[in-house]
């Protein structure tokens, strides 16, 4: 019976049965086979047969990295009296933003505007009084060690106007790390298995499935908005994101060789 491999993510099938390094259906010479033809790997790994011993175990790894990636929330708020001249002073102050982010080396295909609101402002009375505008844009930053300083490039040139709503760390490459996430998942359901079977003195004859349950791409950890106010170097720290996977691995069981009297 023709099994398939189940798994989806960074690492890829090949990796995963390569960080195992256990047996699986066709032997030795499957596997090299299954690493020079890849579409053949359908072929290789067999389902258990329904009522066959196996062992089903998962494992988990994660991996620690500094982020190489920020994303900034960096807007404009104005006033005014009406509508139409809260949005021109907005206006003039948001295009000074996006030209100074540039200026500090962040490519315009890196900036977005995330957010445009006009909303009126009542008194007591409930008769609106004036008109707040702001205009929020979402900007890669790829050198993380700059951000103070675009920052507050930003805030010279936008005055108290600047908000500052949020960073979010990430990395440019993140498959590289779930990759890395993956095959140590690999590795501790293998351990994990081949304990269980020496305790249950039997073997892991072959690989039945290999599933990818999860994996977890940084989650960004947002810093709650402030206004900023220009001064030398803001400090922005990157600290450290985790990398998380899960993988399931089925074997299926033999038991142990007994030795010639």
């Amino acid at each position: 019976m023709t099994g398939k491999l189940m798994m989806s993510g960074g690492l890829g099938a090949l990796a995963l049965l390569s960080a195992l390094g256990a047996p699986w259906a066709g032997g030795p010479a499957a596997g090299t086979a299954a690493r020079s033809h890849p579409a053949q790997l359908t072929s290789v790994l067999s389902v258990c047969a329904p009522g066959a011993p196996s062992l089903t175990v998962q494992g988990t790894g994660t991996v620690t990295a500094v982020p190489d990636l920020l994303n900034i929330s960096l807007g404009v708020e104005t006033t005014a009296a009406t509508a139409n001249a809260a949005l021109a002073a907005n206006d003039t102050k948001s295009q000074a933003m996006v030209a100074t982010l540039v200026a500090s080396g962040v490519a315009k295909a890196q900036i977005q505007t995330s957010g445009l609101s006009v909303q009126p402002n009542y008194n007591n009375s409930g008769r609106i009084t004036s008109y707040v505008v702001d205009n929020y844009v979402s900007a890669n930053l790829l050198d993380i060690a700059k951000a103070g300083s675009v920052v507050d490039a930003v805030a010279a040139v936008v005055g108290n106007a600047v908000r500052v709503n949020g960073l979010n760390f990430g990395f440019q490459h993140p498959s590289a790390l779930v990759g890395q996430a993956e095959a140590a998942a690999v590795r501790q359901a293998q351990a994990q298995a081949a304990a269980m079977a020496a305790a249950a003195k039997l073997t892991l004859k072959q690989i039945c499935s290999i599933h990818e349950d999860s994996n977890s791409t940084p989650t960004p950890q947002p810093l709650p908005g402030m206004a900023a106010t220009a001064r030398p170097s803001t400090p922005i720290e990157a600290g450290t994101q985790q990398v998380t996977a899960s993988v399931t691995v089925t074997y299926l069981l033999g038991a142990t060789p007994t030795s010639a009297p």
